[in-house]
């Protein structure tokens, strides 16, 4: 449970063509402008995002993780973190580091003579075990390379991401089951629910940077977790199987109000079930990184009272957690660059530079 909860990310909604040159923010209004973002934070998300960028790799463009399998999914997430602070593939003080985690996203799909062409994956062909889930980093990488691309007005850039994203995306597109889900490698019979959202949120990411996704497909996926909502508002990991997570819930209704349903049935029923069982504090909550990533979006998506009553808590959580440093370490299995990626994309809901952070 552990590596199929914490390695789901990821709801991000891909830039439009019109963001290209530099991101545009979406200003929030003069009620919120008091509580979101203290001196402290803002420090603090400059500090760790200037941490997060020294601590690229420079020769491949990718960030470390521990098992080195996942570092395709620690990317996704670093390049996302630089993306919301406003560095973009073409502007900013780490517009390189963007650039070059980009291209090791690029240099790692598989072509058409390996058994999953399309597949964003960087461990070679044939060296791939049981412990690997590609998929979660799949679904990532198609988020970090959707937000890229509106980012950029570099045209040679724009075909490769574009090129990239319409692999990937069909690469998604069959390897959907039979339930309308996906699981933790392509072409699998089975499904669970984290995997599913990462495949979501990444179509959905395609089709906003001008690819041609197939909409039953999305439509097939999303019903997959409406139908894993239980009686009480909570998702569980899998359709017959698994008990309900604030985790899964808080990613299950970022999903839904992507999809367009603000105040469905299911949207209030999953906001009811994580006012009962969301936990603030690290020590906590299981999950802690993924969870709040997904329900920081949840409640800003919410607005009102409900965000003004919960960003200020998750906010210094975060920043006590630092312990005084630049970047984040509570001894997380895959390491300080996922958890440093993680609190900084929740901090930097309220910069609104990216798609999921407006509403």
């Amino acid at each position: 449970m552990r590596s199929l909860l914490s390695l789901w990310v990821p709801l991000f909604l891909a830039c439009s063509a019109s963001w290209a040159q530099d991101p545009v923010r979406n200003e929030p209004s003069p009620g919120e402008r008091s509580y979101e973002l203290s001196r402290d934070a803002r420090q603090a998300i400059d500090r760790g995002i200037k941490w997060l960028a020294s601590s690229q790799a420079k020769a491949s463009g990718a960030w470390p993780s521990r098992p080195a399998n996942y570092r395709m999914s620690v990317t996704a997430l670093a390049g996302l973190a630089l993306l919301a602070h406003g560095d973009t593939p073409d502007h900013g003080p780490h517009s390189e580091a963007v650039r070059n985690a980009l291209k090791f996203v690029i240099r790692s799909q598989r072509g058409n003579d390996s058994k999953w062409p399309g597949l964003l994956f960087d461990v070679r062909p044939g060296r791939e075990t049981k412990d690997d889930r590609p998929m979660h980093g799949h679904g990532f990488a198609m988020l970090f390379v959707g937000e890229a691309y509106g980012m950029t007005s570099d045209p040679a850039l724009r075909q490769q991401l574009h090129d990239c994203l319409t692999k990937a995306a069909r690469l998604t597109e069959r390897s959907i089951s039979p339930q309308g889900g996906w699981f933790y490698f392509p072409h699998s019979p089975r499904d669970e629910g984290s995997v599913t959202i990462t495949q979501i949120q990444g179509l959905r990411s395609a089709k906003d940077s001008g690819v041609l996704v197939d909409k039953r497909t999305i439509d097939r996926a999303v019903d997959y977790i409406k139908r894993s909502q239980q009686a009480d508002g909570g998702v569980r990991y899998m359709l017959s199987f698994g008990k309900t997570t604030p985790a899964l819930t808080a990613a299950g209704v970022s999903v839904l109000h992507g999809s367009g349903e603000y105040y469905s049935e299911e949207i209030e029923k999953g906001y009811g079930y994580l006012r009962k069982h969301l936990k603030i504090r690290q020590s906590d909550q299981q999950f802690f990184y993924y969870t709040h990533f997904y329900a920081a979006q949840a409640m800003f998506q919410r607005g009102g009272a409900e965000w003004a009553a919960y960003f200020p808590k998750i906010r210094d959580e975060l920043l006590d957690l630092r312990r005084g440093r630049a970047y984040w370490d509570q001894g997380n299995y895959y390491g300080s660059a996922y958890e440093t990626a993680f609190a900084l994309l929740i901090l930097e809901i309220p910069l609104r530079y990216l798609p999921v952070f407006q509403r």
